[in-house]
């Protein structure tokens, strides 16, 4: 394979990236921030937070689960994605919920920093989202349920954020 169709193949795979960053989430931020929020804030949060090194402020909508003041977020495709990594150690981020800006204290969450926790996350989150517990095949008993087993198996290649409710 020579450069030129390594570079294009490199383009075509990193299209789909651009069109979500550039297009679909601004658009789905504006909803969001929008008196028509409802049609999508049930399972969607405009998150902001700062870049560590730049210190610009980054805002994109995330799928999430909530627990009392607790929301749980877990990166699709985290392996290719870099946003999550800036809230490694801890931060305060910024976020539209259900309309309502409120503020938040974010973890990054993995086995190796907090595996009871990540776990705690997961299977609320899958029990919000069992399409996504099924992507990563998990399976949920008709109650719901999933198998710690289960959680802990599919936490070694899993990171999560968690976001405390402070305001």
């Amino acid at each position: 394979m020579d450069n030129r169709s390594s570079a294009s193949s490199s383009k075509k795979r990193a299209r789909p990236f651009w069109i979500m960053n550039h297009l679909a989430n601004p658009l789905v931020g504006s909803i969001l921030t929008s008196p028509f929020h409802r049609f999508l804030s049930g399972s969607l949060v405009l998150l902001s937070y700062r870049g560590q090194k730049s210190g610009k402020r980054f805002q994109l909508p995330v799928d999430y689960a909530q627990s009392r003041e607790t929301l749980w977020i877990l990166p699709g495709a985290a392996e290719k994605k870099t946003w999550w990594r800036n809230l490694r150690g801890g931060c305060q981020v910024e976020l539209v919920l259900r309309g309502q800006r409120r503020r938040g204290q974010a973890t990054l969450l993995s086995t190796r920093d907090d595996p009871i926790a990540l776990a705690q996350g997961l299977g609320i989150y899958f029990g919000c989202f069992p399409a996504s517990a099924r992507l990563h095949e998990i399976r949920v008993d008709p109650e719901g349920n999933i198998d710690p087993g289960e959680l802990s198996r599919v936490a070694q290649s899993l990171v999560m954020v968690r976001i405390q409710m402070t305001e």
